[in-house]
């Protein structure tokens, strides 16, 4: 489901034979590939190191929060398993921690230019941070819409009608999200470099037009769910205004409702990387070595586990 920059190959165009100036500047490259006259070359188009050391910033720091929240959250949290809320925030943690234990790995790569654990791991590890951004949504547009829906019928919580519905739900929910990415990335998506010492840099091994419509799919589900859930709970806050104009800072439903705000703005960690992805996706195939485009692309996808903050919010919205 989700593209990442892929690896171009430079090939050896001879077969053995000079070839004269007029002929090589008349040799077409194939789409997705450039030429060139020396044997058995293959070049890869690689971040920068200075790109690199953004991003062990980024994910040294999403580490270091992360798990901080975690262990935060883990001794706060209240559990109820019959609450939909108190549900929901149990799966961001699991989500969270899963993610946290394969960041050290990508910390590695970028530090030392070089991936020492296997081309599955490399998927695995690839694949993760997709998921992590998808399921961390949708358990946060479960915890909106919950919190919605309490509001508009006037009830404090919501609650499953037997705990091993919360159960069922929550493994629905993984298993969609983990079916569709782990198995475009380990069943569409090859590794292009020969010697298995680079990651995160893959070709489709099936029509791209597949992969391109799954990321427009995303794309567009998500952010169209997050304009919709934001412009829903800014009119709420709006009416409360309205209601309450003349003692509002003393209304705790309008506390309340500030909270749920937070919530949704959390999820603005998503919104550079997707709003990104559509003109990422047209232009990767032209552009396949483009540094300015791969590198926004990879600091946007860094950026999306800045969602491991969000302890911040469930702190205040307790």
């Amino acid at each position: 489901m989700f593209l990442l920059s892929r690896t171009f190959y430079i090939k050896d165009t001879g077969f053995g034979e000079k070839m004269n100036n007029s002929a090589m500047n008349n040799t077409e490259s194939l789409k997705g590939t450039f030429t060139n006259s020396t044997p058995n070359v293959s070049h890869s188009c690689n971040l920068p190191g200075p790109t690199y050391h953004v991003l062990i910033a980024v994910y040294v720091t999403e580490f270091m929060g992360g798990t901080a929240g975690a262990v935060i959250m883990t001794w706060k949290i209240k559990t109820d398993r019959k609450s939909v809320t108190s549900t929901a925030v149990t799966n961001l943690i699991s989500v969270h921690v899963i993610f946290l234990l394969t960041v050290p790995f990508r910390i590695s790569y970028y530090a030392l230019g070089e991936w020492k654990f296997g081309e599955i791991f490399c998927k695995l590890v690839s694949a993760m941070i997709h998921a992590h951004m998808y399921l961390c949504f949708m358990f946060y547009v479960a915890i909106v819409i919950t919190r919605m829906i309490s509001f508009f019928r006037e009830k404090k919580t919501m609650q499953f009608y037997q705990p091993w519905h919360a159960s069922a739900a929550s493994l629905v929910i993984w298993a969609l999200v983990l079916l569709a990415v782990l198995a475009l990335f380990l069943s569409y998506f090859d590794s292009s470099n020969q010697d298995g010492k680079k990651c995160f840099q893959f070709t489709v091994t099936i029509p791209s037009s597949y992969v391109k419509t799954m990321n427009y799919f995303a794309v567009i589900i998500v952010l169209t769910t997050f304009a919709t859930l934001l412009a829903i709970q800014v009119g709420i806050l709006v009416q409360l205004v309205i209601r309450y104009q003349d003692n509002l800072r003393n209304q705790q439903e309008f506390g309340a409702q500030i909270k749920t705000l937070l919530f949704i703005l959390v999820m603005i960690c998503f919104v550079p990387y997707l709003g990104f992805r559509s003109f990422y996706i047209n232009q990767a195939g032209t552009h396949p070595c483009s540094l300015p485009l791969n590198i926004t692309n990879e600091v946007f996808l860094a950026l999306t586990a800045m969602s491991c903050f969000d302890v911040l919010i469930f702190l205040l919205a307790a």
